[in-house]
């Protein structure tokens, strides 16, 4: 039944919004700053050993993404085999953009496995080996995107697991996309959700640098919205 609810929310007229405020303690909260953009709010206050960071997103609704898909051929034309043959898989079918981002999910979903080990995670080789981890799913949902026109750039930061009340920081990459319009939008290829657990580091912070940290959960929402 949450499966169901989570792909109803994704690619309906419902959309899911979710908050989270915590409490962090990092020793370099100057790697975290405010960040916002249409599906993602990130405010930070200094607080004494650490941070209090309150985050809001939405999913991504179906009205937002209604745009026809348009091949970037000029581009493709330029890619290896591998790029094209999953580009060619991903777009059948694929009317709008909503349609398009539905068939990456699926696509890396049945296609590409999870893998931790130390491989090669540009796009081509992750397509090649059929495993990649976080950076690797990135990789090749950008190259993907970018064969409609749709341009994307990678983000660094956490995604927060919770237990118990407290918060696991897990180093992650995801996107943020350019959607007609002018409104950037984020996109996590790997999770294929997008949730209020994201903490974004700072343009060019490398998450090896930043040291090992907890936080605890102080307060948490989440409800569904109908257009």
């Amino acid at each position: 039944m949450k499966a169901l609810l989570l792909l109803l929310v994704a690619w309906t007229s419902l959309s899911q919004e979710s908050s989270l405020e915590v409490f962090v303690a990092v020793r370099a909260p100057e790697v975290f700053s405010a960040y916002r953009n249409f599906n993602f709010r990130q405010d930070v206050a200094p607080a004494a050993g650490g941070l209090n960071v309150k985050l809001k997103s939405h999913s991504l609704r179906w009205r937002h993404l209604n745009h026809r898909v348009v091949v970037a051929e000029g581009y493709l034309a330029a890619q290896g085999e591998e790029v094209r043959r999953a580009f060619e898989q991903v777009r059948l079918d694929a009317l709008s953009l909503a349609d398009y981002l539905r068939n990456i999910s699926l696509f890396l979903k049945n296609r590409i496995v999870y893998d931790e080990a130390d491989l090669p995670q540009e796009a081509a080789a992750v397509l090649a080996q059929g495993r990649g981890h976080c950076i690797g799913f990135a990789n090749v949902a950008q190259a993907l995107l970018a064969g409609v026109g749709i341009a994307g750039r990678p983000v660094n930061g956490f995604f927060l697991r919770e237990e118990g009340g407290r918060v696991e920081p897990v180093p992650h990459r995801w996107l943020e996309i350019d959607l007609p319009g002018g409104r950037r939008v984020f996109y996590d290829p790997q999770y294929q959700d997008f949730s209020a657990r994201y903490l974004v580091t700072n343009l060019g912070v490398p998450l090896e640098s930043i040291e090992r940290f907890a936080g605890i959960v102080v307060r948490k929402s989440k409800k569904v919205l109908d257009e």
